[in-house]
């Protein structure tokens, strides 16, 4: 992170959000919480900070590969089974 950052929080020449702020909005940026607005001021600071924009797309990475792996496991068939009959069971009690 560049010297100007770490005293301020801020890049300089920036207007839009303080580095503080686009982090803060990182996470809404990445699950598509944001307006329309609000989105486009977290993309010009990206577009300038570079520290920023190396945090946001090592953050984009991760969440890409933790959903890939997520809907590639599968459990097995007899722990289906096994679950399927305990929530009937649940259902019956209900």
């Amino acid at each position: 992170m560049d010297e100007q950052v770490k005293k301020t929080g801020a890049c300089v020449g920036i207007d839009y959000y303080s580095c503080e702020e686009a982090i803060k909005r990182l996470n809404e940026y990445l699950d598509h919480q944001l307006t329309e607005e609000e989105r486009v001021v977290v993309l010009k600071h990206l577009e300038i900070c570079k520290p920023c924009f190396s945090r946001f797309s090592f953050e984009q990475n991760l969440i890409v590969s933790v959903r890939a792996k997520l809907t590639k496991i599968c459990a097995p068939q007899p722990l289906r089974e096994k679950l399927r009959g305990l929530l009937r069971s649940e259902d019956r009690l209900i």
